[in-house]
């Protein structure tokens, strides 16, 4: 087989690792350090970092480098948006100095759908794991043993029952929903994409078993609206703990708090919150 030759590109602010591994996709694979298998919908590619330099490999096609740049947000001046969040913030300087290098990707609109699905009331290795097991099912082999993400087409012969023998649990009614709903044409992309934060957020929480954090964790990550905040259980704590002297407080004090001091920005505030939390046990019981 004849290789494709390998594309360099130049970046600032950024590290693959800390991006891949901060709680916000689950199909990668490290080969070794700084370089990854990273699949996203139907595609995948492997990518190594050097310093200010990622290699994408067998990557010769500008589309396939143009869906890999957009994935990882490559072109966007992180630097400034570090000043901007962390301007009068400490708490938010420790943050993102703890992980610098953090980037928002922008993930295939279904896959990330069922895969924050799947990650209710869920740890991030079993979320591989239940992910991995829908894409060996129903997805199309892409090499390397690997396969990529099914379709909502691909997927319209589960049930209920079947994805529950595969371990998706109480999740499964809810992946259903979402898979009719996409094959019944009630979540056309051309037209999410359209729609005002909330006009698509309520959209999304038309889906069984979808709530608020779900949706915007979608919002975020597959849409690019960056000024939602997604609130789980470890936001919540380092919210609690730095910005309401470690009491309890309804999420909408949160939502509030961060829409003021984050603005449009409030989704790259959270995954750098999100990221330094759980590595820190920040706010964790007992500690």
């Amino acid at each position: 087989m004849v290789m494709e030759k390998e594309i360099i590109v130049g970046v600032s602010d950024f590290s693959l690792a800390d991006t891949l591994e901060c709680g916000q996709c689950f199909r990668y694979w490290k080969v070794e350090e700084q370089e990854y298998l990273i699949a996203s919908g139907q595609k995948m590619i492997r990518v190594r970092q050097k310093e200010n330099e990622l290699t994408f490999y067998d990557a010769s096609s500008e589309k396939v480098l143009n869906y890999w740049s957009n994935f990882f947000d490559i072109n966007r001046d992180y630097g400034k948006l570090k000043q901007t969040l962390s301007a009068e913030d400490a708490i938010m300087a420790e943050a993102i100095a703890f992980a610098p290098g953090v980037h928002i990707l922008k993930q295939d609109f279904f896959e990330c759908m069922i895969s924050f699905i799947l990650s209710q009331n869920n740890h991030i290795p079993r979320i591989k794991k239940m992910v991995e097991t829908l894409c060996q099912t129903y997805g199309t082999l892409l090499g390397e043993g690997r396969y990529g993400f099914p379709t909502a087409e691909q997927m319209q012969g589960a049930t209920e029952e079947k994805l529950r023998e595969l371990g998706m649990g109480f999740r499964a009614k809810y992946i259903m929903d979402a898979i009719k709903k996409a094959n019944s044409g009630q979540l056309p992309l051309a037209d999410l994409v359209q729609m005002e934060t909330e006009e698509l957020r309520n959209k999304l929480l038309s889906i069984y078993g979808v709530g608020r954090k779900v949706a915007d964790c979608i919002l975020l990550f597959s849409f690019g609206r960056h000024e939602v905040f997604p609130t789980d259980v470890w936001v919540k704590r380092v919210m609690s703990y730095y910005y309401f002297q470690k009491e309890e407080v309804p999420l909408q004090e949160i939502f509030q708090l961060a829409q003021e001091k984050y603005g449009d920005n409030a989704g790259f505030a959270q995954q750098y919150l999100f990221h330094y939390a759980r590595k820190n046990g920040i706010g964790k019981k007992g500690g």
